[in-house]
């Protein structure tokens, strides 16, 4: 188990942890070295006392034992056994171990420790058989032997003892914790200062983090705490600048790029000012070429076809068969010159948006299509409150359907193709949607190589409309345009 809980404390809990830790564990050990050095202390008292007792009874005793004086041994156990406490039991045998005289005390005891002490007395003295001359100078050895008359038992408790050493311990146990209590509460009086002074950088450092570098620290103060606040004031003073710096870039970055995007907003505008004009000059040009072809060529084609009808017919008055066929072949090429003049006339300005309007030309335009193309089937509806479209916004519709149509026809490979006009709920703009089902195609690569999208989208830009177009692979494309019914001409 990894002993790592303390990561998720405060600098309260740590200082507290400084504080308050080293001082309970030097009370604990400090104490706990008490308690053991005066048990040590109880039992060597004890083991000495223990002795000596023994000691000086066994000396005391020996003429009891030996005279059999049992009162004087009784009377010495009893006064020995009152004079000292911590004396659980005395006996006193004889040699034989039968005990002549024997004191215990009433009260339980523990930690009891019991010393033996034989009782002996000195001997007649015996003198060395081998005894030298006395012409040697050297006087014989005389030997005294010990002879031992009984045994002294003495039983001592460590507990009184103790006791009686309690109170001192107690009174050094109140010391050491009233030391230690004053070293927690100074270490907590310092941790408090220091805790102070550390929220007040982390005050800082906060307001920093937030942007806000107008801090206030005591920067006069010595040492390494100092040294912290004189940096963190110097930091900030320098991210302020750097800030200054910056918010002043990006206000000289913000005009630029504001100028630049007025500049390409003009540049836009100008743009789609010259699309719709030449657009509009194109339409133009097309319905003076259309207007030519329609009065001055298609004049002269039907004026060929009369002429041809009439010498079809003087020929016939006169029997030349060969005149007749001719004038035959003539009227059948004016009749053919002419319709192809009808079909030029009608896609340099389709006629039937004036005649018919937008709604009407592109359907128009999608029953063609459907006829010409018999293996896709095109079908065309609109909204019932879709309303007169103005010419300006007609023709670049129209010709936004027309140019659709012919991309499906040329690459889509379809087999249904849907055109639908509709109408905003508030009136406000028309939208063209027009979807089939071919296989479809990549709309970030045919965007910028397809010139038939290039134009569509230029033409749907030019009027302040949006074209957008979905074409998942193989799943067909649809086709949407949003056109504003009420063109702004001045942007």
């Amino acid at each position: 188990m990894k002993w790592r809980f303390w990561q998720s404390w405060g600098i309260a809990a740590r200082l507290l942890a400084v504080a308050v830790l080293p001082a309970s564990l030097m009370f604990i050990a400090v104490t706990g070295t008490l308690y053991v050095t005066a048990q040590g202390d109880v039992h060597r008292d004890v083991a000495e006392r223990g002795r000596l007792i023994a000691t000086a009874l066994s000396q005391s005793s020996q003429y009891g034992l030996v005279s059999g004086n049992v009162d004087y041994l009784r009377t010495t156990l009893h006064q020995v056994l009152h004079a000292d406490p911590s004396i659980v039991c005395i006996s006193i045998s004889n040699v034989q171990h039968r005990v002549m005289a024997s004191e215990c005390q009433t009260r339980p005891s523990t930690q009891s420790s019991v010393y033996d002490m034989p009782v002996r007395i000195e001997s007649l003295p015996d003198t060395d058989q081998f005894e030298l001359p006395s012409s040697t100078g050297v006087q014989p050895r005389t030997y005294t032997a010990l002879r031992t008359v009984g045994h002294v038992r003495v039983t001592v408790s460590a507990t009184p003892i103790f006791e009686a050493r309690r109170h001192a311990l107690m009174v050094a146990c109140a010391l050491v914790l009233g030391a230690a209590i004053a070293s927690c509460l100074i270490g907590m009086w310092l941790a408090g200062r220091l805790r102070q002074t550390l929220g007040s950088v982390m005050g800082a450092l906060r307001s920093i983090r937030t942007g806000h570098f107008d801090v206030n620290l005591e920067a006069d103060r010595p040492g390494e705490l100092g040294e912290l606040q004189r940096t963190i004031l110097q930091m900030a003073d320098t991210l302020d600048a750097a800030r200054h710096e910056l918010e002043q870039q990006v206000i000289s970055r913000t005009k630029e790029l504001q100028d630049a995007v007025k500049r390409i907003q003009q540049a836009d505008a100008e743009k789609r000012r010259l699309i719709t004009h030449s657009n509009a000059r194109v339409e133009e040009d097309r319905r003076r070429v259309a207007l030519d072809i329609h009065d001055h060529l298609g004049a002269a084609l039907i004026s060929v076809r009369l002429e041809a009808a009439a010498l079809v017919a003087k020929a016939q008055a006169s029997g030349d068969d060969d005149t007749a066929k001719g004038a035959r072949r003539i009227a059948a090429t004016a009749e053919s010159l002419y319709a192809s003049t009808r079909d030029i006339v009608k896609s340099l300005r389709p006629e039937v948006i004036d005649t018919l309007g937008l709604a009407g030309a592109v359907e128009e335009m999608v029953r063609g299509y459907d006829k010409v193309h018999p293996h896709c089937r095109f079908a065309f509806s609109e909204d019932l409150g879709l309303t007169e479209i103005p010419g300006d916004l007609a023709m670049p519709a129209y010709r936004v359907a027309q140019e659709a149509l012919n991309n499906i026809v040329k690459h889509a490979d379809a087999t249904q193709v849907s055109v639908h006009l509709g109408l905003s709920q508030d009136q406000q703009q028309m939208s063209i949607e027009i979807k089939d089902n071919g296989k479809g195609f990549d709309t970030s690569t045919s965007n910028q190589s397809g010139l038939g999208l290039i134009g569509m989208r230029e033409r749907v830009a030019a009027v302040g409309g949006e074209l957008c177009i979905s074409s998942p692979r193989g799943q067909g494309t649809t086709i949407y345009v949003t056109l504003p019914l009420a063109i702004d001409h001045t942007s």
